[in-house]
């Protein structure tokens, strides 16, 4: 199985994330700026509408929205290399940490799509100059998705793998060999 390092640098290349993309993107770093605090609140308000996500954030909201705060933010940074891809999977082990299903982390990514696609069309008039940094969003958006779930992916291996005994290369062949007949 590819490591995380070339599972990024792939996600990148196949989402043709591309110099003209991060400018757009720190290009609205301001953007987010202003409106991130009403975003953040937003996305807490929605977790704490569900029983099961408002559970796991109980007691913790202050501190989870300076956190999101911060993960947003760093979306606009222009830098996405190592260091970013390391945050990202430490994101998602805090995530697998705390027994926060996948399917929520997916659910509530939709929110912040479409929260920052309405800021986005909201500030833009160009409606070409706007699509094209809503594109340049969901990129990075779906790359942080994808890395937070490697991360939940990488739990589970090394979990099964704690507990059978079994080496990860085993497992991983396992994995690959899947569906095929004639083993």
């Amino acid at each position: 199985m590819p490591t995380p390092e070339e599972v990024f640098v792939e996600l990148k290349a196949m989402l043709e994330l591309d110099g003209a993309d991060i400018t757009r993107l720190v290009a609205l770093q301001p953007l987010f700026v202003r409106h991130g605090q009403r975003i953040t609140e937003d996305f807490y308000a929605r977790l704490g509408e569900n029983p099961t996500t408002a559970a796991l954030i109980e007691g913790r909201v202050e501190a989870l929205k300076a956190t999101h705060r911060v993960w947003m933010l760093e979306l606009f940074g222009g830098q996405y290399g190592p260091e970013y891809l390391e945050r990202r999977l430490r994101i998602g082990m805090a995530h697998v940490r705390i027994g926060l299903s996948p399917m929520y982390v997916e659910a509530v990514m939709h929110h912040i799509r479409a929260a920052g696609e309405r800021v986005i069309h909201d500030t833009f008039t160009d409606g070409a100059e706007a699509s094209a940094h809503v594109i340049s969003l969901f990129k990075i958006l779906d790359i942080d998705l994808a890395l937070i779930n490697l991360a939940y992916n990488e739990a589970r291996l090394d979990l099964v793998s704690t507990q059978t005994g079994m080496k990860r290369a085993l497992i991983e062949n396992l994995i690959k060999q899947g569906g095929k007949k004639g083993r």
